[in-house]
C-alpha cells in the first residue's frame, strides 16, 4: 500500500536494535515514504553495519551534539509527507502498527500513540496506562502517549509554542509538551486499538518492550528523570493543560 508517512528515529545508545527497528517498520503493510535517522550524539557509539536493503529511503542525520528527546522532532519538521511517526530507539512495532494508526486517524483525528496514559491526579506516578501493555478493543483517550507518536506533520509546530529550558528537560517533557500543546488546538490525545492477542496491530511488541525498556540504557527508573516528568507536568497543569480526571470531578 502506498503511504504518505514518515517515519522518525533515534539511533542513541541502542544501537544493536536498530536493525530489528528497521527490519519491523520496512515490513509493515503501509510502508513509510521516508525513514529519517537522527544520529544523536554519544561518544563511542557507531552507525551499525546492516543489509544495505534496510537503508533503502534513509536518510541519516549526524549530529555533533546531543538533542535528547527533543531533536527528533524538530527534524520531523522537514518530512515531506502528511503523517509523520516516531519511535523510541527500544519501540519495534508489529507489521500493521501504521495501518492501524491510519485507519484510526480515518475514524478520529488526534496525535496517536502506542502507550496512553491517563492520570488520577496531578501526580505523574498516579496513572493507569493503554495500549501494548493494556489491551483495548477500540479507540481510547489519553492524556499523554509514548513510545511512538502518529500525528499530521503541519501539527508539529504547535509542540514549539512553548519552550522549556531544553538543557534542564534534555531527557523528558516532549510526550507532556505536545499533547499540552495539541489540546490547545483541540487536538486529542488517543491510543488505537490494541486487541488481546493482535500483536501485529500493537505499536510495541510487548515481550520486547519489557526487555529492551528496562535494560541498562532506560531511563525511567532514574529518580532525577522521575522527578522531572513530575516537575514538567505540574508545570503544564499550571499553565493550563486539562487533564482528563478533571472532567469527571
Amino acid at each position: 500500500m502506498d503511504s504518505d508517512i514518515t517515519v522518525v528515529l533515534t539511533l542513541y545508545k541502542r544501537p544493536e536494535y536498530l536493525q530489528e527497528q528497521l527490519e519491523a517498520i520496512h515490513a509493515q503493510t503501509i510502508e513509510p515514504k521516508e525513514i529519517i535517522i537522527l544520529k544523536n550524539f554519544v561518544e563511542n557509539i557507531n552507525f551499525p553495519v546492516m543489509p544495505s536493503e534496510l537503508l533503502h529511503n534513509v536518510v541519516i542525520v549526524n549530529s555533533s551534539k546531543n538533542f535528547g528527546v527533543w531533536g527528533r522532532f524538530a527534524i520531523g519538521l522537514l518530512a515531506n509527507t502528511k503523517y509523520v511517526c516516531f519511535f523510541d530507539d527500544d519501540t519495534i512495532p508489529g507489521i500493521r502498527w501504521l495501518e492501524n494508526c491510519m485507519e484510526s486517524m480515518n475514524i478520529r483525528e488526534g496525535l496517536y500513540g502506542t502507550i496512553g496514559l491517563i492520570f488520577h491526579d496531578d501526580n505523574y506516578e498516579h496513572n493507569i496506562r493503554y495500549g501494548w501493555d493494556r489491551c483495548i478493543d477500540t479507540i481510547k483517550q489519553v492524556d499523554i502517549v509514548g513510545h511512538s507518536w502518529f500525528l499530521k506533520r503541519e501539527w508539529l509546530h504547535f509542540l514549539w509554542e512553548t519552550t522549556p529550558n531544553f538543557n534542564e528537560t534534555l531527557k523528558y517533557g516532549e510526550d507532556i509538551s505536545l499533547s499540552f500543546n495539541l489540546q490547545k488546538h483541540n487536538i486529542p490525545t488517543l491510543v488505537p486499538p490494541h486487541p488481546a492477542g493482535k500483536y501485529e496491530l500493537f505499536g510495541s511488541n510487548p515481550l520486547l518492550a519489557y526487555k529492551y525498556g528496562c535494560d541498562a540504557n532506560s531511563t525511567c527508573g532514574i529518580p532525577q528523570i522521575q522527578k522531572g516528568f513530575q516537575k514538567f507536568l505540574k508545570e503544564c497543569i499550571k499553565n493550563g493543560f486539562k487533564l482528563l480526571y478533571t472532567n469527571t470531578t
